[in-house]
């Protein structure tokens, strides 16, 4: 291995020349120490940070403590060893922002206990050598943020003993994972420790194939912690240390690792994981590229488009009521962005609109933001009005603006990646403050979990043919891309509508060959709430039905669904959505939950409109009407000659006309005003 990075590393000493020596108290971390009175000062009276000041203070300290001292399982991985590296962090920013010295004894207990547990990790190569996945790297930056925070509260003995533990059970670690990604053909076989608790709680995810997970894990978000933390951990053990061939080969591979980031991240900043595993992997890379820069190993700081990657953030956004942080959640996302990305994008590139979003939309200010709060830099709102944003994902949302009431329509283009679902083509509507379609949150990870079916195309606002979606993984290896492309075809904003056709054909293709094509568009009135959803499947040889499928929002036992003869609604609190339908083929509609345990189908209920009679070629049209509260709803009234169909659409004293016109593999369409 040594022959391997030699070169490397003689450039990197060329270009970043490694100025610490042994003992040296050099090179910031994460922070200048000098600083502390202003992190002090802004955590105390900011306005931004008041939730923060009372979530970090809450901490039942005795009861941690008890856990620290007397539960603790030093081979529980997946949450114990979690919890005490998280308190640390928590502690030691807590000392950090408000000199709290019972904090500071909290943080290094935690320490201690982490100095107790023999493995860091649950992933081993070669059957006996620790892979640092995420619980090892997480581990190794609680003991660099816990030093450099807590400074001159550590003695020196004692720091030198955590460091020296840290590079064994957390570096190196680290190092192995993000070496096995760089270099798969010289991993000796990843395996599952299983003298680790970790199939005690999730019995299900035995037999996980890893034979791949180096290759997979090379360009997704469990690459950035331990590359992140590798550079980390490297600064801080050469910083109290010492310079070391053992610092250099860890700095040569963490900046190697790092800067792999620009090429995993769309050139327009976007992160095709979805927006809660885009900030875990951001805030990991900003803390690398931080110290590297700071400690001069190192500049990665223009490595990635912050601002187009903020952009993304605020598009993604889907605004309600009852949770006005929500994301349009593709695949696995769950919550959005944390303000300490946007704050920091923010400091870096002052962007007004970045400190707005970690200001008024970020789910939370979180224990990092503070660091990178830079209070001259002026908030600016995003520009109000309508807009239709394509990221280079093929991901594309049309709003009309970003407020709870506003009319937001996503819909799932583009190609695999990782922590997707079999989703293409499908669709996200939300409207008067509720959301009215939806795509379900985060299904189980686990193929042998009942629920696994909800990340199938038949788990999304999307559509089916003969009862099946498109191709998909078996989850054998995880929640891998697979191998489903769709792609925006036609897109256009107008004055009064905005437009878009995605082609999922080569997805469903794959299951179905005898698929010729399969196109959705969808038709996005502005200052009228209203959708219209055309669907068009053309067959080579066999006729057939297709269904699509429609969720409702009822994670919070809120929403309800109904069908009959002439159309469905979707029913919220606060607004309604009706369904209207045409087909050359027959339309029926019909409302369930799906096949899955009781307890989570009913937070799952669909309407399925199907066409009632089998054709090789069947073109799907649907309006979709949201409306506020409970009081008189619109009216669509549809009609069809021959391959034209008309969609009449009333709500109060506005109107609107569409006329789809039944042409090839994309039908047209116009909008006309009035009927």
């Amino acid at each position: 291995m040594r022959n391997v990075i030699n070169s490397t590393l003689l450039l990197l000493a060329l270009l970043y020349p490694l100025r610490a020596q042994a003992g040296e108290q050099s090179g910031n971390i994460f922070f200048d120490q000098k600083n502390t009175p202003h992190f002090r000062q802004l955590f105390a009276t900011h306005p931004a940070f008041a939730i923060l000041r009372k979530q970090m203070d809450t901490t039942d300290r005795a009861k941690e403590r008890v856990f620290l001292r007397s539960e603790v399982r030093l081979n529980d991985h997946l949450y114990d060893i979690w919890r005490v590296g998280n308190l640390a962090q928590q502690m030691a920013l807590l000392y950090l922002y408000t000199g709290d010295r019972d904090a500071a004894a909290l943080a290094q207990e935690c320490v201690e206990t982490l100095m107790r547990f023999p493995k860091w990790d649950y992933f081993l190569e070669g059957g006996t050598e620790v892979v640092g996945l995420q619980r090892a790297p997480n581990s190794a930056l609680a003991v660099t943020i816990v030093i450099e925070a807590l400074g001159d509260l550590v003695p020196p003995a004692k720091r030198d003993a955590w460091l020296a533990t840290m590079a064994e059970r957390g570096t190196e670690p680290s190092f192995r994972a993000v070496y096995g990604m760089r270099y798969p053909d010289r991993v000796k076989g990843w395996t599952m420790d299983t003298t680790s608790t970790f199939f005690m709680h999730r019995p299900l995810e035995r037999g996980i194939n890893l034979a791949r997970w180096p290759i997979i894990l090379n360009t997704i978000n469990l690459k950035a912690i331990p590359a992140s933390v590798l550079a980390l951990s490297a600064l801080t053990y050469r910083k109290y240390l010492g310079d070391s061939e053992k610092t250099r080969r860890w700095l040569e591979q963490a900046i190697y690792s790092v800067g792999t980031f620009r090429d995993i991240y769309a050139r327009d900043g976007s992160y095709d994981e979805g927006v809660s595993y885009a900030h875990y992997t951001t805030l990991h890379l900003i803390q690398a590229v931080e110290a590297l820069q700071q400690c001069g190993a190192g500049d990665l700081t223009d490595m990635l488009n912050w601002q187009g990657y903020q952009t993304y953030l605020l598009e993604m956004t889907l605004a309600t009521r009852d949770d006005p942080t929500a994301t349009v959640n593709f695949s696995d996302a769950g919550p959005g962005g944390h303000a300490s990305v946007s704050f920091w994008i923010a400091r870096h590139t002052r962007d007004g609109q970045a400190q707005w979003f970690g200001q008024e939309l970020a789910v939370t200010r979180d224990v990092w933001s503070v660091l990178y709060y830079d209070s001259t830099v002026t908030a600016e709102a995003p520009p109000r009005g309508a807009h239709l944003w394509r990221s280079d994902l093929d991901w594309i949302v049309g709003r009309t603006g970003y407020g709870a009431d506003d009319l937001v329509l996503a819909m799932r283009s583009g190609g695999p990646s990782n922590h997707e679902h079999a989703d293409r083509n499908s669709i996200i509507l939300k409207c008067f403050g509720e959301r009215l379609v939806v795509d379900p949150m985060r299904p189980p990870y686990s193929f042998r979990d009942p629920a696994w079916k909800m990340r199938l195309t038949a788990g999304h606002s999307a559509l089916l043919i003969d009862g099946q979606g498109h191709q998909y993984v078996d989850g054998h290896e995880g929640t891998n891309a697979s191998k489903a492309q769709a792609s925006i075809i036609r897109r256009g904003d107008r004055k009064t509508f905005m437009f878009w056709t995605s082609d999922a054909t080569p997805a469903y293709q794959l299951v179905l060959p005898d698929v010729e094509s399969i196109t959705r568009t969808v038709v996005m009135i502005k200052a009228f709430p209203a959708a219209l959803v055309i669907d068009k499947v053309t067959k080579k040889t066999t006729a057939s039905r297709i269904q699509a499928r429609f969720y409702a929002y009822n994670s919070d036992d809120k929403g309800s669904v109904n069908a009959n003869d002439s159309g469905f609604r979707m029913m919220r609190p606060g607004a309604r959505l009706g369904g209207w339908s045409a087909a050359d083929a027959g339309v029926g509609y019909s409302a369930a939950e799906p096949e899955i345990p009781r307890e989570l189908a009913r937070k799952y209920p669909y309407v399925d409109v199907s066409t009632t009679r089998p054709e090789k070629e069947i073109c799907l049209v649907t309006v979709l009407l949201p409306t506020a509260g409970d009081g008189p709803g619109g009216k669509v009234e549809m009609k069809r000659d021959a391959n034209v169909y008309t969609a009449n659409i009333t709500a109060g004293m506005a109107s609107v006309r569409i006329r789809v016109i039944d042409t090839g593999t994309v039908p047209e369409f116009e909008v006309l005003e009035g009927k």
